[in-house]
C-alpha cells in the first residue's frame, strides 16, 4: 500500500507542492487578490443583507450573496491573476529549462502547480465563510439556509476547479504572463456567458439537444441548481472531467516546449 501510495503521490511531488504554495502565500499578488476576494465577498454579503430586509421574496441569504450580478462580475478576475504567473513567469525567466532539467516528471511539474493555485484558491474563500457564520444567518434548525450555503461553497469551488485548469493551459501557451491572462479570462467568462446567451435565445429555433447540452455545461443554472441547495452529481463529473481533460492539454504543452528546450 505504501508503494502504491508513494507512485502516485512521489516525495517529488510534496517537494514542489511545498515551494509553489510558498510562492502563494509569500508572494504580494496572493495578498492583492485575497484583499479582492474580501471586498467582494464583503460587498455582495451587504447588499445580500440590504435585499433581504427590503424584499419580500423568501430567499437563503447565500442565495442573494451567490446569485446576484455583483458577484459574478468581479469573479472571473480572480482566475488570471492567480495562474498568470505560473508557467509564463517560469518560462520568462528560463528557470522552467531548471525545472525540466530536474529529476522529476512534468507531470509532477503541472499537478504541483495547480494544487498550489486550488489549495490557495479554497483558503480565498474562509473569510466569506467566517461572515455567515458571524452574523449566525444559518441556524442548526434551518436546513435549507444550511443546504444553501454548502451549495454555493461546493459549486464556487468546482467552477474553481475547472477555471483554474483553463488557467494553467493558458499559461503553458505562453511566455507573457498579461497574454496568459487575457486568454484565461476571456476562456472563462466565455464559458460562463454560454448558458446566459442559450437561455436568451432559447426558442423554437433552437434544436432539443442542444438545449439540453446548454443546460448540462451551463455554470449559470448549477449555480442556480447548488445555492437552492440542490446538489446534482451531474456538475461534479462535468467540471471534475473537463479540468482533468485541460490539464491533459497543459501537460502536452509542456512536453512540446520541454522537448523543444
Amino acid at each position: 500500500m505504501s508503494k502504491l501510495i508513494q507512485t502516485i503521490f512521489p516525495r517529488n511531488l510534496f517537494i514542489l507542492l511545498a515551494k509553489e504554495l510558498r510562492g502563494f502565500f509569500l508572494s504580494p499578488i496572493a495578498y492583492v487578490v485575497l484583499g479582492l476576494v474580501m471586498v467582494l465577498g464583503g460587498f455582495s454579503f451587504t447588499a445580500a443583507l440590504t435585499d433581504l430586509k427590503t424584499g419580500a421574496e423568501a430567499r437563503t441569504l447565500a442565495v442573494h450573496t451567490f446569485n446576484s450580478p455583483q458577484f459574478w462580475l468581479a469573479y472571473f478576475f480572480i482566475f488570471p491573476v492567480l495562474t498568470m504567473r505560473l508557467f509564463a513567469e517560469e518560462q520568462k525567466l528560463g528557470t522552467i529549462e531548471t525545472l525540466y532539467t530536474a529529476p522529476v516528471k512534468s507531470i509532477h511539474i503541472l499537478m504541483a502547480k495547480y494544487l498550489a493555485a486550488l489549495i490557495f484558491y479554497a483558503v480565498l474563500w474562509i473569510p466569506s465563510l467566517i461572515n455567515f457564520a458571524i452574523f449566525g444567518m444559518t441556524c442548526p434548525d434551518d436546513t435549507g439556509a444550511i443546504g444553501s450555503l454548502w451549495g454555493s461553497y461546493t459549486i464556487i469551488f468546482l467552477v474553481g476547479v475547472f477555471n483554474l485548469a483553463i488557467g494553467c493551459f493558458a499559461s503553458a501557451l505562453t511566455a507573457n504572463q498579461l497574454v496568459a491572462a487575457m486568454i484565461c479570462f476571456t476562456l472563462c467568462l466565455l464559458h460562463f456567458l454560454f448558458g446566459i446567451l442559450m437561455e436568451v435565445v432559447k426558442g423554437d429555433n433552437i434544436s432539443p439537444a442542444l438545449l439540453e447540452f446548454s443546460e448540462y455545461v451551463s455554470t449559470i443554472g448549477h449555480v442556480r441548481s447548488f445555492v437552492d441547495g440542490l446538489i446534482d452529481t451531474r456538475p461534479f463529473i462535468y467540471y471534475i472531467s473537463f479540468a482533468a481533460l485541460i490539464l491533459f492539454f497543459t501537460h502536452h504543452v509542456l512536453q512540446y516546449r520541454k522537448w523543444k528546450a
